[in-house]
């Protein structure tokens, strides 16, 4: 018989039966077996079974990235990252004092946050950076969580309720109104139907989705200009070279090497 080498109290494992639902008992069980490993098992089998999820999560990503005709599984995916991307622009000129007038997300999965600052170039250059950095940080945020229980079922119940929020107070187009608040319903429903060990799926590609967001538009990162809803645009890294100095493939690697670091 294989000893348990991990501890766990079992009554800490899983939320109140209201936010998993009626099988809470059941996955709490789950979950202590699947994250419980054997003291025989060597380092790698250990990595595997408790970070399967993620695994996964990252394979199909770049399956799914490097097979055009599967591409638009990822889709609504692509859109969350957008929206991510876009809060973050949003929450960094709250944080420099100024504040967000609008959020738009467009069919094509690219994104504009209309934000206002003091005027300083220190203020707007954190703005611009912001939209990278800050997905990248969320998804570092999410896969410090990915092995707990609360985690998985807590982090997606609260991302469905800020994009519910994001569209009340910031988000003003018409394509998005629609698309982030089904992506929220979904979200919360899996939350709270979805068995534990399932749930883990989701949340390890939405925090997989997050970190790799750079790497993802690795095109746009370090093209010689940015394309908002099929129009030319300044892309985040040519703004920050205008307000910071240097050129914009110097902070597109920044970023990138930034996300590569979170993940």
């Amino acid at each position: 018989m294989m000893a348990s080498s991990m501890i766990i109290n079992s009554d800490e494992l899983c939320a109140p039966p209201e936010v998993c639902g009626p099988n809470a008992e059941d996955s709490k069980q789950e979950h202590l077996i699947a994250h419980t490993t054997g003291d025989n098992d060597s380092r790698v089998e250990k990595f595997l079974k408790r970070d399967k999820p993620l695994l996964v999560a990252i394979a199909a990503m770049v399956l799914l990235m490097n097979f055009q005709k599967l591409g638009h599984i990822l889709y609504p995916f692509q859109i969350f990252s957008t929206w991510i991307h876009e809060l973050s622009h949003g929450t960094a000129a709250i944080l420099v004092g100024g504040g967000i007038q609008k959020l738009l997300i467009y069919p094509d999965t690219s994104g504009l946050a209309w934000t206002y600052t003091d005027g300083s170039n220190w203020s707007r250059g954190v703005v611009a950076s912001a939209g990278y950095t800050g997905t990248a940080l969320l998804g570092m945020i999410l896969l410090l969580f990915r092995r707990t229980h609360r985690g998985p079922t807590y982090g997606i119940i609260a991302i469905g309720i800020v994009i519910l929020l994001s569209c009340i107070f910031y988000v003003r187009n018409a394509f998005a109104l629609v698309m982030l608040p089904i992506m929220a319903i979904v979200f919360i429903l899996c939350a709270w139907k979805l068995k534990a060990k399932y749930l883990a799926y989701l949340y390890s590609f939405l925090a997989a989705t997050c970190s790799f967001n750079a790497v993802d538009n690795i095109s746009e990162l370090y093209g010689p200009v940015g394309y908002v809803n099929g129009q030319e645009a300044s892309s985040d890294a040519h703004s920050v070279a205008e307000y910071w100095g240097g050129s914009y493939t110097t902070w597109a690697t920044i970023w990138l090497l930034f996300s590569f670091v979170c993940s």
